[in-house]
C-alpha cells in the first residue's frame, strides 16, 4: 500500500513538472491595413502593417529579447512609414500596444526597440527587448504588442523571421527562476507581394 502511495505521488510530481516545462510563450505574426490584401498577400505601394502578436501560458516573465530580420532575393527596398511622435522609436514606425506601451508591462525602462539596419535597404534586422523590475508580466491569451509599418514599392516576395541581433540578441524570455527559454516562433513568414 506504501508503494502505490509513493508512486502516485511521484506520478503527480511528475505531470506537475512536465505542465511547468511546457509552459511557454508563443510569438506569431500577421499583417493588417491597406496594404494587407490577405494573410500573406501585399499590395505594392500600399502601407501595411506587420503586427506581433504574444501568448504567454507562465505565471511570469521578467525579461525577453526578440529580433526580427525582413529579406528578399527580388526585392532591394522598403519604406518604413514615419509617424513621428507616435510610436517606440523616434521615426514613429514601431508601436507597442496592449499594455507594452510605456512602462505597464516593461516597467524597468519600457519597451526597447533596437533597429539594426533598419533603413530600408534590405536585409533589414530590428530587435526588441523589455525588462521588468516590480511588476509581473503574467499569462494571458493570444494579444498584439509590438508592429511596424512599410510600404514596399514592386511585386516579388518579403520573407520575415526570426533573428539574433546586436550586441547580444537571441531569441529569449526570461521565467520566474531566471532562466533563459526561447519562445516558441511561428514563422518565418513569406509575403507575396502583388501590383
Amino acid at each position: 500500500m506504501i508503494y502505490l502511495r509513493i508512486l502516485v505521488l511521484a506520478l503527480g510530481a511528475s505531470v506537475l513538472i512536465a505542465a511547468a516545462a511546457t509552459a511557454e510563450t508563443s510569438i506569431t505574426m500577421a499583417i493588417s491595413g491597406p496594404g494587407a490584401v490577405n494573410d500573406s498577400t501585399i499590395k505594392v505601394g500600399q502601407p501595411v502593417s506587420v503586427d506581433i502578436y504574444w501568448a504567454n501560458e507562465d505565471e511570469d516573465r521578467r525579461g525577453f529579447t526578440t529580433g526580427f530580420k525582413i529579406t528578399s532575393e527580388t526585392i532591394k527596398t522598403i519604406v518604413h512609414v514615419a509617424d513621428s511622435g507616435n510610436g517606440i522609436n523616434d521615426a514613429g514606425d514601431i508601436k507597442a500596444y496592449g499594455g507594452w506601451e510605456g512602462t505597464k508591462a516593461w516597467d524597468f525602462t519600457g519597451i526597447r526597440a533596437v533597429p539594426v539596419d533598419w533603413n530600408g535597404n534590405l536585409p533589414d534586422t530590428l530587435g526588441f527587448g523589455g525588462l521588468r523590475a516590480k511588476i509581473e508580466y503574467g499569462p494571458h491569451p493570444k494579444k498584439k504588442v509590438l508592429s511596424w509599418t512599410m510600404v514596399v514599392p514592386q511585386a516579388g516576395m518579403i520573407q520575415i523571421d526570426s533573428t539574433f541581433f546586436r550586441p547580444g540578441g537571441v531569441w529569449a524570455v526570461v521565467g520566474p527562476e531566471g532562466v533563459e527559454v526561447p519562445p516558441v516562433w511561428g514563422g518565418p513568414y513569406e509575403f507575396k507581394v502583388v501590383e
